[in-house]
């Protein structure tokens, strides 16, 4: 199919799912819009080696993706599931089959961190790339570690902590100490009772919190559209990993709850924290 041709039938195409109403089909436009782009105006400028622009050009085949951006695309596809526990991962550096990162958020010296690496990270890196040998999380850096430990006095206990905190006339500190939440973790259903692509509803401490299953994993958000901070979304559509507002029809990524249409600018969702302990769905939704 030559140039002219793919566009009539391009334009064909997109009167025929206006008229439809297929949303669907019309977000996959907008999608690869917003891929294609950013990097056609990097390649005019000239800059084919912009991270955009070089993984568009390997995308059609004109060039091969490096071992270390061939990592990165990978973790990009395990960093929206990361975020939504409150975690991180930074790409360090790629030597011969080894892949160096580091953990970051919540993720950095969780309990949980190990597991994450090896059922999420190890096994999406296996997946891609064929010449992946291991996987090895790096501890933070020393200049980190010491911002840390220059944080440490705001966690000093006092035994008057409570009362000076209660009455306004602790020091600032203590006052930070007394405003802190712990994560406090509800129950709301079995894992095994929501299927892949279904969502439902919780009641957890007077707020209505969203649960999704995506693609085997759960992930929590407030029940309600930022846009007006009101309607909720449990009546809209979930398509893989999009979910679509049934108010306002603006869609948003249900792992990471950012924008997945054309108004990335615009605010995302709430995410709740949410974990699986042998089969039990629970989030924390006091400190979303």
């Amino acid at each position: 199919m030559d140039f002219d041709q793919a566009v009539a039938e391009l334009d064909l195409l997109v009167d025929t799912l206006e008229r439809d109403g297929d949303e669907r089909a019309l977000l996959l436009l907008e999608y690869m819009d917003a891929i294609h782009r950013p990097a056609i105006e990097r390649l005019l400028a000239g800059d084919k080696e912009d991270p955009t622009a070089a993984a568009v050009l390997a995308m059609y085949g004109f060039v091969a993706l490096d071992e270390h951006a061939q990592a990165e695309e990978a973790l990009d596809e395990i960093r929206p599931y990361m975020e939504s526990h409150g975690g991180g991962l930074e790409l360090l550096r790629v030597e011969g089959g080894t892949v160096y990162v580091r953990m970051q958020g919540s993720c950095d010296g969780c309990a949980a961190s190990a597991m994450t690496l090896q059922r999420g990270v190890e096994t999406k890196l296996r997946e891609r790339l064929v010449w992946f040998e291991e996987l090895v999380a790096e501890a933070p850096e020393p200049a980190e570690e010491q911002v840390l430990a220059n944080a440490l006095p705001v966690l000093q206990i006092d035994p008057r902590a409570n009362t000076e905190a209660a009455s306004g006339s602790g020091s600032p500190e203590l006052l930070q100490i007394a405003q802190l939440k712990r994560p406090v973790f509800a129950d709301v259903g079995l894992l095994a009772d929501l299927e892949p692509g279904q969502m439902t509803v919780a009641q957890v401490e007077g707020s209505e919190i969203l649960v999704l299953n995506v693609e085997g994993e759960p992930y929590a958000f407030r029940n309600v559209c930022p846009t007006d901070g009101r309607n909720p979304l449990d009546g809209g559509r979930l398509t893989g990993s999009v979910l679509v507002c049934p108010w306002h029809n603006c869609a948003y990524d249900a792992r990471s709850g950012q924008r997945a249409d054309n108004e990335i600018d615009k605010p995302g969702l709430a995410v709740v924290p949410i974990a699986v302990s042998d089969g039990v769905l629970r989030v924390a939704a006091n400190v979303a």
